[in-house]
């Protein structure tokens, strides 16, 4: 199969949605004939160059990558987009195309566009939900073009990809009689570590409000134990000294270190210190149906146990008992006890860590891309074609 795999992130940038379409499209590549990657570009470095300096990685010689930038004249994707549908256009009459997945909700419209010309299959593999906004009561903006762009054209495409069943269900409501394919974020590879030489409750992602880092700090102020806490994130100084301030009003500064960003060698030399990891999402529309966080598959290839939110989408990512421990959600007195709980106990912990290790081997980039490939090559569309 010949994929086109289209997102309108920088490339390279800090945002995670760069590791999560780059991840996507290296494993497509890998497990089928080729892949060809849309990407705004953000440097002058080459594609070889952006996989060694970021991720550590080799780049695929079946994976085609293509940096475009937008237009400095208009604030939208507008123009590059008219470069990548323009693009896919001659790949498809070149015969060179199977299938096309984006990531972005305003790609919809040429989503549906090269569908109706080419008859050839199209996806959206959707990271939220704007079908119906008023059930929203976590954005800061309205996202009404979103919202248009989701309730206009996802009939008129061939599916959905959803990270989770969660987020599966609310989109299965709206629209009954599309496809709709589950696959969750998945990790690169296991590394296995010296549990001897772990420390620290690790957290890993954005400092937005909503990822509850301030309840990490409260809890660990709280507990017992007292643990150090490693927060690998951070985008600009600004963002870290907020955290610090945070940590300054709990008097817990001294335990608390902030690394800034991190390229994907250097993330995985700081995951190898951690202990437990912690997810301490807030109770929003976003954390209880749509999210599948990175940082959990991050812990996950090293066989750490995680403590997380006890919402929908965590508990069905994590076996609770088994590959971690769940807490009330904004509540940082049960986190400090849980806290508590899995550093006192080291053969429960030794546990835990094989289980983290056994979920992982089923969470790898090439076993997500496999199932969307598999699931692409049911539909009618695609044995037209052959």
């Amino acid at each position: 199969m010949r994929i086109a795999y289209v997102h309108t992130g920088q490339w390279p940038s800090n945002s995670p949605s760069m590791t999560f379409s780059t991840m996507t499209a290296k494993a497509l590549a890998e497990t089928t004939e080729c892949c060809h990657f849309f990407i705004q570009r953000n440097s002058d470095f080459s594609s070889e160059e952006i996989f060694e300096k970021y991720f550590n990685l080799s780049q695929p010689e079946n994976l085609f990558i293509y940096q475009y930038h937008k237009s400095n004249l208009l604030n939208s994707n507008h123009s590059y987009f008219i470069k990548v549908f323009n693009k896919i256009t001659k790949l498809i009459k070149d015969d060179m195309l199977d299938a096309v997945i984006s990531r972005n909700a305003t790609f919809l419209p040429y989503l549906a566009c090269i569908k109706k010309r080419y008859n050839i299959n199209v996806f959206y593999e959707t990271h939220n939900f704007y079908v119906d906004i008023s059930i929203r009561n976590d954005l800061r903006k309205k996202k009404i073009k979103y919202s248009i762009c989701e309730k206009l054209f996802i009939p008129k495409i061939s599916g959905l990809i959803c990270l989770q069943n969660q987020q599966r269900n609310i989109y299965h409501k709206y629209f009954p009689k599309i496809k709709i394919i589950v696959a969750p974020s998945s990790i690169s590879n296991i590394i296995k570590t010296k549990i001897k030489e772990r420390k620290y409750l690790g957290y890993i992602g954005s400092f937005d409000n909503h990822k509850g880092i301030s309840i990490l700090i409260s809890a660990a102020s709280q507990s017992n134990t007292k643990p150090d806490i490693l927060i690998i994130g951070g985008k600009n100084e600004k963002e870290i000294s907020k955290i610090l301030n945070i940590a300054s009003k709990y008097n817990y500064q001294s335990k608390v270190i902030i690394t800034g960003w991190l390229k994907k060698k250097q993330l995985e030399e700081h995951l190898k210190t951690i202990k437990i990891g912690i997810v301490p999402l807030t109770d929003t529309f976003f954390n209880r149906y749509l999210t599948s966080p990175l940082k959990l598959f991050d812990f996950f290839s090293c066989g750490i146990p995680v403590i997380s939110s006890d919402l929908p989408t965590m508990r069905e990512l994590i076996d609770n008992g088994k590959t971690g421990i769940l807490f009330e959600p904004e509540n940082p007195f049960d986190l400090s006890q849980k806290i508590d709980i899995m550093l006192s106990n080291n053969n429960e912990y030794n546990n835990m860590v094989n289980s983290v290790y056994s979920k992982a081997e089923g969470c790898l980039w090439s076993h997500r891309a496999s199932k969307i490939i598999n699931e692409i090559k049911t539909l009618p569309e695609y044995n037209l074609l052959k």
